[in-house]
């Protein structure tokens, strides 16, 4: 995945770096334009004054203000203008950091700081087994309550048992052998269902109070997929 903060840096270079070069580039422009001023006022000095006047020193009277003040000033002003370019632009990719930083850092959708909490965490059935008693349909099994989900307490098997045509015929509950099942901690339940000879398969639930658990079956390959389903 691609770092905002690097995109932003580089987008920032590189915006820079043609700042620097167009002022770079009007420096050396404004430069042969006054070097280019500078020698034709120097030609039409020479041109005024004569070939045999320009040998002889030149008087203070017949200098030209402004002549050579203009480059000696443009040449302080210059590394000033670039120090505050250069310092702008520092600052302005400082602050793209920093923000890309803060908002990288800042909590996403779906990331670990809004992830599910312990409670929303599925248990683990271990094992699942029945037995019928004449007409009864006796459901067996181990249930986990994983490391990392908080402790359950009031944990109640659901067992609902359907026809051959997938109708629901019969149901029952009952709680967990252990009343509160802390992190990582195991426990068996045993629901009976009465009257269960038509029953073709079931399927098994976990709630604590009125709020439905979720679950992942741990069994192996080698469950019946059909007592779970």
């Amino acid at each position: 995945m691609i770092n905002p903060a690097l995109v932003i840096v580089t987008a920032s270079s590189l915006i820079v770096a043609t700042i620097m070069s167009v002022f770079a580039w009007t420096t050396r422009r404004d430069e042969r334009r006054r070097a280019a001023a500078r020698t034709a006022m120097l030609a039409a000095a020479i041109h005024e004054r004569g070939a045999d006047d320009w040998r002889r020193p030149v008087i203070s009277g017949d200098e030209r203000p402004g002549l050579f003040a203009e480059p000696a000033a443009s040449a302080g002003t210059r590394p000033a203008a670039i120090g505050v370019v250069a310092a702008f632009a520092v600052a302005a990719v400082t602050g793209l950091v920093l923000m890309a930083e803060s908002s990288s850092r800042a909590p996403r959708p779906g990331s670990a700081g809004s992830s599910a909490g312990p409670q929303d965490v599925p248990l683990e059935l271990l094992a699942l087994e029945h037995d019928r008693d004449d007409s009864q349909l006796v459901v067996r099994g181990i249930v986990r309550n994983p490391s990392s989900a908080a402790a359950l307490r009031g944990l109640t098997a659901v067992v609902s048992a359907f026809s051959k045509d997938g109708g629901l015929i019969a149901g029952g509950r009952a709680p967990a052998a252990t009343d509160v099942l802390s992190p990582g901690a195991e426990t068996p339940f045993v629901v009976t269902l009465p009257d269960a000879d038509s029953v073709d398969r079931f399927r098994v639930s976990f709630a604590t109070g009125n709020r439905r658990v979720p679950h992942v079956d741990r069994r192996g390959r080698n469950a019946v997929a059909r007592q779970t389903e």
